[in-house]
């Protein structure tokens, strides 16, 4: 009987373990506003980011990257905007 009771505790305590290493395994994806900051934050270390107005002046264009949401400041720089289409 001690046996058994110690095997379901080994078991147990491996379930528990094991479930705690997958739970941290997952990465979490960042979320489309968390990509944007990032690269606000880093648009502003580039000396030249080469960031253009598009051809119908709503949107930009950066290092050939189509910014849906986007358009150009007059700073070469992108910031978001909601009415830009693509």
């Amino acid at each position: 009987m001690k046996k058994i009771l110690k095997m379901a505790f080994v078991a147990a305590f491996a379930a528990v373990a094991g479930y705690g290493v997958y739970a941290n395994q997952q990465s979490e994806a960042m979320s489309d506003l968390m990509l944007a900051n990032v690269e606000a934050l880093a648009g502003s270390e580039i000396s030249n980011p080469g960031c253009d107005p598009s051809w119908d002046r709503e949107c930009c264009v950066c290092f050939n990257v189509h910014h849906t949401y986007a358009y150009a400041n007059g700073k070469n720089s992108c910031e978001t905007r909601k009415n830009c289409h693509y």
